[in-house]
């Protein structure tokens, strides 16, 4: 079989939605239809916007008391970074054993009193929430449950990001609903803290604008990953992007294990970080409501990809993480993994097939020398890759992917590139 050479992600926002967005999107009522919307999703009537997901979470730590904050040691190391920001003292845990969250049972011994419990949905797949939620209730702890990856993901028919005392969705470009940058804030228990102290507590000043470069930036990258223009053009250019940076003057940023561990000498925000200085924007909540209108829609195309990856992949050595209860409509990624494998090796391989598999964090986020007590998290670093999931994916193209992953796992020959064929049809029927 041939492989399916296929974008690792294309936006939710298309060309015309992107340009169709400008007509509505400068009128400042779509902040309140967006914070409306939001209500009426979650069932909590206290809203705030941010303007991206990581200052969502430095702003709720400014508001709380707690010098300390416990979170997984495998995740986003900008989430770390909003930690430092807040000057909050982190306490790692270990992830659960072949898993990518971690869980009550890895919280339960660093659930002291006086805590924050950082709680992540990792690549949506949720974690045991409530257990997490009820070991806070009983430690007297304060829970932020980061929904970021898990937008529109549920446990047991609630809403991911509803269990917490604070709940913190994003509109990442490369989150399910892309509006460039930004996030909301629900607080779902007032009484540790209202929506007046939250909006109160800023990083740094911040302003609303146009985001004009995203706009740009979005429009490209609908371009790059029509699928011939990807299959020619993009993909052979993959390789190129970490030399772009050095060439245009620019530095990459830094690797988690160069930032500060402590909240001494923590990080400070530059004027020119978007991250924290650009509130949301009335045509980025056009966007998000566009989106909302047809989430149902696109969540039932993430659950048709889910289900058919983990069909594939079951009976075969290649390792997969969801849960028996996970909802498959909530997922960002589908993580696998190779046990035995060295994962460089296998990216490799597939490179020669055109495959392009994703690996985001290479290492967990506490210092080297403190590697010893998070096993897991240094286990899933080393081993995990990542699987598209989007909507204009198509199921038969995830199939034809997933069948492309298990000839890598088990060492196929490489085909002719002239007898691949790159089938991503658009979103399917």
């Amino acid at each position: 079989m041939s492989a399916a050479v296929v974008p690792f992600n294309r936006l939710e926002t298309g060309i015309g939605e992107l340009l169709a967005s400008l007509v509505g999107g400068r009128r400042d009522d779509r902040l309140h239809a967006l914070r409306m919307a939001f209500e009426r999703l979650t069932g909590c009537d206290q809203v705030l916007f941010a303007p991206s997901g990581q200052c969502a979470i430095a702003r709720i730590l400014l508001a709380l008391p707690q010098p300390e904050v416990v979170m997984p040691a495998f995740m986003c190391f900008q989430v770390k970074r909003a930690v430092e920001i807040a000057r909050k003292r982190i306490i790692y845990v270990d992830l659960a054993k072949h898993g990518v969250n971690a869980t009550s049972a890895e919280y339960d011994s660093a659930a002291k009193p006086g805590r924050i419990l950082l709680v992540p949905h990792v690549f949506g797949i949720p974690t045991d929430i409530e257990r997490i939620c009820e070991l806070a209730k009983r430690r007297g702890c304060v829970v932020i449950e980061d929904a970021v990856p898990a937008f529109g993901g549920r446990r047991n028919g609630r809403l991911l990001g509803t269990f917490g005392d604070f709940g913190v969705f994003s509109f990442q470009q490369s989150k399910r609903l892309p509006a460039f940058r930004g996030a909301a804030i629900i607080v779902n228990n007032p009484g540790v803290t209202d929506i007046a102290t939250l909006d109160a507590s800023r990083v740094v000043p911040s302003h609303r604008a146009l985001p004009l470069r995203e706009l740009l930036m979005a429009l490209a990258h609908n371009v790059a990953t029509i699928p011939w223009i990807y299959r020619n053009l993009t993909l052979p250019l993959l390789p190129l992007r970490e030399l772009l940076p050095k060439l245009s003057g620019r530095r990459l940023p830094p690797r988690p294990d160069s930032r500060p561990a402590t909240s001494e000498d923590a990080p400070q925000v530059r004027a020119s970080n978007r991250e924290y200085t650009r509130e949301i924007h009335p045509y980025q909540a056009e966007l998000v409501l566009r989106l909302l209108g047809r989430f149902e829609r696109i969540q039932a195309q993430i659950a048709c990809l889910t289900t058919a990856y983990a069909t594939a992949f079951r009976d075969t050595p290649i390792a997969t993480f969801l849960p028996a209860d996970c909802d498959p409509g909530g997922l960002m990624r589908f993580p696998i993994a190779f046990r035995g494998k060295d994962r460089a090796a296998v990216v490799a391989a597939a490179r020669q097939r055109g495959v392009y598999l994703k690996v985001m964090w290479n290492r967990p986020l506490p210092d080297a020398v403190d590697l010893s007590r998070v096993p897991n998290a240094v286990q899933a670093a080393q081993d995990l890759v990542l699987l598209p999931l989007y909507s204009r994916l198509s199921v038969q193209t995830a199939e034809r992917l997933a069948q492309s992953v298990i000839e890598i796992e088990r060492g196929v020959p490489l085909k002719s590139r002239a007898a691949e064929t790159c089938l991503d049809s658009g979103r399917a029927a």
